[in-house]
């Protein structure tokens, strides 16, 4: 027992052991090993795992900033089923709520949950319960890390309280001042609390938190934040009895200050037991990954130096073409004779330069004089003139013309416009300028019922039968709709008003059209539609166009509002009407209503009934009834077909005018549109969210629009997606070398191909690299020098894989970049890196003014 708590814990078999340093690490596993000995205990080496820095133990990965849950366990909450019985929602309960600790406001989200576990009530899986569990589950993959208690560190405990529950947080401020949690906790109110005050609530939230973090706060002072007086009012009372009095006596346990803070600064709590996380917010995955690597050392990216001219030349010379050329010119100087060949070049201090033909009025000579660029750092300009903080990202136009001011390279013009356009940051977020993608391909049922679209509407206002949503089948060949109020929008009401509304009376269709809302992707209502045998077919998202049932979603809203009284909770009074004018009123694509297309005749009115004739039965009609209907029906579908066929035809005319058709195939790269909403609790505006994300790869093509996609990192299903919201993704690629021969004459040489290669190139084993580059004005581009040494590999090896050795001087954008993720490098695919470089002024100040960080690196 004297090693536990010590040095080492232990639950059942399993024994955790935990030191400070790797010296005592030792002398303490050397203890436990030899204690199991002892006691004749042997342990199975497979699994075992010795000097970790981090493992996973009991459901948590315990890291040295703290813990989180284990992902293997989290995976399990996100695969859990939509519970069918009372049983399968305490299974899941017991499930997410071992990491409640990680939850904000646990209780309150789960709230609709732990209402079907009360005895004697109904099991009814509505959209409140769904909706907590997705919440549960989305809250538990963004669960942050709980950081360690350091006892030497003052607690502060954030608590308050609503109407549904209780919440409260264990927080500290580490050594740089920031705040960080340690540890979440929340509860619902029992039924006996409900009916206290305000004032009572708050001041509970306060007893309770303090009980509850007793195990950390215990003998300490702490600082309580809560956005009410409720102590000060309790400590208030002159004479406190019954529960007052009780709590007064319990918070004589503790040592605590009462510091207030307004609701509006409280946001911990009131996130806690107040408002829920909403799906809202926008998800990590739209948010770039060179958002959030400012942190990462300079000395990973590429060594780019600048000391004299002296190294402008010696790159100059080591580069074949530029090389070539300047000892040739250098060798007719000293002839003193004049080389034909190399007229549009000149030499001053040593270096190369290229003579603009056509300089600007006014310029002085020396100014229309531009550096040769060699090979090895057209990259390196090209990431500064585009990707730095003063080149904004600019595009194809502006970013040559800032290059063309200063340097000089044969196909300048090509390679700025490969690389703009591969440029990562630019294709995430700048919108596209071209028209939408993605030709009409219309939907051309031939018979009624064939393809029948579905759609909720709402949620509206709660009318006095209590019904919240509507319901919409629309059928694509006779535009017949059937409408239904009904009270919440889950599986269960889809498949029994499809079973009801449209089975029932017109048969199973033969596709059944939805969206991707969570009734219809639902397994019950999966099995529903196998077992009627009907086939269904999911919108894309964000392109509801397919869905005939939008236009009339569109068309009820319209004459609700012409009917609906003040308080907007008599809609449902209407709907059997308003199916009446749609049924009764010719379509515009068929030019038939609706009733003639299904029944063969129209359907009377009132009026109808008082100003026709009455037949008096005294004359047989010509053709039997049964006869004249199919002929009526056969006659109003033919005519019907027609006419769809060319209301299709007219409308994909001006549908594709402004359309471009647009394929992709498996395999391409593409980067999908995003739909961000703005979130001002977490300061995020949608306004400056990236307007695509990606990469994403074409898994499968489903048809000429619809495309299945796959994250490219993790090959991950991304779904599908209608061509509308695609974007290609355009990767960079090394440029070869110019060939020599293609520059003697002053022409530019013949581009010697792109080569599909990643710009990241391995150095030499242990040996530093600098590139040098001139820029103009005396500017000098510097960054750390990087080696290659132990130190580096033990931080970065163990997750990374080493690229194959290149010649550094085929490398256009770096000479030394970590390692991209090993699935990139096996098929030949590049995310280009940003290098953002410090900046100094002057050949002689070295000082750094300021210092910038990448925008783009992945490191794996």
């Amino acid at each position: 027992m004297v090693l536990i708590y010590r040095c080492c814990a232990v639950y059942l078999d399993d024994i955790v052991v935990a030191s400070p340093t790797f010296k005592q690490h030792l002398e303490d596993l050397k203890e436990v090993l030899s204690r199991l000995k002892s006691a004749g205990l042997t342990i199975k080496l497979a699994k075992c795992q010795f000097c970790r820095s981090e493992l996973t133990f009991l459901g948590y990965r315990v890291c040295p900033s703290g813990i989180l849950p284990d992902q293997d366990k989290v995976k399990a909450v996100m695969d859990f089923k939509t519970p069918v019985n009372v049983k399968q929602v305490r299974q899941f309960l017991g499930l997410s709520g071992y990491y409640r600790r990680f939850i904000q406001d646990y209780a309150r989200h789960a709230e609709p949950l732990f209402a079907l576990t009360k005895n004697d009530t109904p099991f009814v899986w509505d959209s409140a319960c769904q909706d907590a569990m997705d919440l549960m589950k989305q809250k538990l993959t963004s669960a942050p890390i709980l950081s360690f208690p350091d006892f030497m560190l003052p607690f502060f405990i954030h608590a308050d309280a609503c109407d549904a529950g209780l919440g409260a947080a264990l927080m500290q401020k580490d050594l740089h001042g920031r705040e960080v949690a340690v540890a979440y906790a929340s509860r619902a109110l029992h039924k006996s609390e409900k009916p206290y005050s305000t004032p009572e609530k708050e001041c509970l939230a306060v007893i309770w938190a303090l009980e509850h973090f007793r195990p950390y706060i215990e003998g300490l002072h702490v600082t309580i934040f809560t956005d009410h007086s409720g102590l000060k009012w309790l400590m208030s009372r002159p004479n406190p009895t019954g529960r007052l009095a009780r709590w007064s006596l319990r918070l004589q346990d503790f040592d605590f200050d009462v510091v207030h803070k307004p609701g509006s600064r409280n946001k911990v709590p009131d996130a806690l037991s107040r408002n829920p996380v909403t799906d809202d917010v926008p998800p990590m995955d739209l948010l770039p990954d060179y958002a959030v690597i400012g942190g990462l050392d300079l000395r990973t990216l590429s060594s780019v130096t600048l000391t004299d001219r002296s190294h402008v030349r010696q790159l100059q010379l080591d580069d074949p073409i530029t090389g070539d050329l300047l000892r040739k010119m250098e060798a007719a100087l000293q002839r003193n004779s004049d080389e034909e060949d190399c007229s549009q070049y000149s030499i001053h201090d040593g270096l190369l330069y290229f003579n603009d033909p056509k300089p600007a009025c006014g310029i002085h000579p020396l100014k229309c004089l531009k550096l040769y660029a060699p090979t090895s750092l057209r990259g390196t300009l090209l990431s500064y003139y585009h990707d730095h903080p003063t080149a904004g990202h600019l595009g194809i136009t502006k970013t040559l013309a800032r290059l063309k001011r200063r340097f000089f390279w044969p196909k300048m013009v090509s390679e700025v416009k490969k690389y703009v356009t591969s440029c990562t940051v630019c294709q995430l977020t700048k919108p596209s300028q071209r028209k939408p993608a993605g030709l009409m391909i219309p939907i051309r049922p031939q018979k009624p019922w064939e393809y029948v679209g579905v759609d909720f509407v709402g949620p509206l206002p709660r009318t006095p039968c209590g019904n919240v949503y509507i319901l919409v089948f629309v059928d694509y060949f006779s535009k017949w709709v059937e409408i239904v109020a009904v009270r919440e929008a889950t599986a269960q009401v889809a498949a029994s008003k499809l079973l009801s509304e449209v089975f029932s009376r017109h048969g199973a269709p033969t596709y059944l059209i939805s969206d991707r809302g969570s009734p219809f992707v639902s397994d019950l209502f999966k099995r529903v539609l196998t077992l009627l045998g009907t086939e269904q077919r999911l919108t894309t998202a964000y392109h509801p166009q397919t869905n005939a049932t939008e236009r009339v979603n569109r068309t009820l809203k319209t004459a609700f509002r012409a009917y609906v009284d003040e308080k907007h909770t008599t809609w449902d009074r209407y709907i059997p009407q308003i199916c009446f004018a749609l049924r009764t009123a010719p379509h515009e694509s068929t030019g038939q209503t609706p009733s003639m297309m299904l029944y063969g005749r129209e359907l009377d009115t009132s009026l109808d009934l008082v100003t026709q004739p009455v037949w008096d039965g005294m004359e047989e009609p010509e053709i039997p009834y049964p006869e004249s209907l199919r002929l009526s029906l056969q006659e109003a579908h033919d005519h019907a077909k027609a006419a769809l066929e060319t209301s299709h035809n007219r409308r994909k005319q001006h549908y594709d005018k402004r359309r471009r058709s647009v394929s992709y195939a498996t395999g391409d790269l593409v980067r999908v549109k995003t739909h961000p909403k703005s979130d001002a609790l977490a300061n995020f505006t949608a306004k400056l969210a990236p307007l695509y994300s990606g990469p994403y790869r074409v898994t499968q093509v489903l048809s000429d629009v619809n495309y299945r996609l796959a994250k490219l990192d993790t090959g991950q299903d991304a779904g599908v997606y209608h061509v509308v919201n695609m974007q290609p993704f355009h990767t960079w690629n090394a440029c070869s070398s110019n060939s020599a021969s293609g520059l003697q004459d002053g022409s530019e040489a013949p581009d010697e191909g792109l080569e599909d290669s990643l710009l990241a190139t391995q150095m030499r084993e242990n040996q530093p690299q600098e590139t040098c580059f001139f820029l103009p004005n005396d500017t000098v581009v510097d960054c750390d020098n990087f080696t290659d040494n132990a130190h580096d590999r033990t931080r970065h090896d163990m997750s990374s894989t080493h690229c194959a050795d290149a010649d550094v001087n085929t490398s256009t954008r770096h000479s030394q970049l970590p390692e991209f993720d090993v699935d990139l490098q096996d098929h030949g695919y590049n995310l280009r890196p940003r290098l953002a470089p410090r900046i100094t002024s002057g050949w002689s100040d070295r000082k750094w003014t300021n210092e910038y960080h990448t925008d783009r690196l992945d490191l794996k």
